[in-house]
């Protein structure tokens, strides 16, 4: 394995991840989640301080090198992700930005309709991918049951690669490989947000946790100890 990004020194290595997308596509490039607090369910400054957030702690670096904090700041940096259009995580940061604009389609209804020869896929997240790779959308189909995206026949071996349920281990290091691990781990992270039953709450170098299920006598007891002097 090849550092992608080179190795850092060690007080650069481990990072903490409250963007989904982003901490998805860090994890889709080999980097472990810290193997003893993987994630935490996470609220503002106080029980009411603003939102909850999923927060993900990632491991420092992976096996190749690759530090969490080197991809989050290339992820960010939109002059590294226009200079570098070919790199596995440009790829990934268009398959998340195709596809938003696939399911803003899909709200508005604003797509051509395609009816000629296309190679032809049901799976929005594919179709986001296949257009990161390059591959241009030249309109849909729709009826009451699916929407189909239509791209150029070209695009047919990308569409069967992205469905080989070996791709991680035939492909390791390949585009797609990547953009396709990110996207899907994107979706998982989702589920596992929505499924978090309780909360870290900090103040003031204090932490609580608060449930789901708690009483509200309960977290008014907690705000007054974290806001204790």
């Amino acid at each position: 394995m090849v550092p992608r990004f080179g190795t850092t020194n060690i007080a650069d290595m481990g990072a903490d991840v409250d963007n989904l997308q982003i901490a998805a596509t860090v994890y889709a490039f080999d980097v472990p989640l810290h193997p003893d607090r993987p994630y935490d369910c996470q609220k503002g400054d106080g029980i009411k301080g603003n939102g909850t957030r999923i927060i993900f702690h990632f491991d420092q670096t992976d096996g190749a090198g690759n530090s969490p904090k080197q991809i989050i700041k290339r992820y960010k940096d939109a002059a590294w992700l226009a200079n570098n259009p070919d790199h596995p995580l440009a790829v990934c940061k268009r398959a998340f930005d195709e596809h938003a604009r696939l399911k803003q389609m899909l709200k508005t209804g604003r797509c051509q309709q395609h009816d000629g020869p296309a190679t032809r896929v049901t799976n929005t997240r594919m179709a986001a991918v296949l257009i990161a790779l390059g591959h241009p959308l030249l309109g849909w189909q729709q009826n009451q049951v699916v929407t189909t995206w239509c791209f150029p026949e070209a695009a047919a071996t990308d569409a069967v690669l992205y469905s080989r349920d070996d791709l991680y281990t035939y492909l390791p290091d390949s585009a797609i490989a990547y953009a396709k691990g990110a996207i899907l781990g994107h979706e998982r992270m989702i589920t596992l947000s929505k499924q978090a039953t309780t909360a870290r709450i900090q103040h003031r170098g204090k932490t609580a946790y608060i449930g789901k299920d708690m009483k509200p006598h309960e977290i008014d007891t907690l705000d007054k100890l974290l806001h204790q002097r």
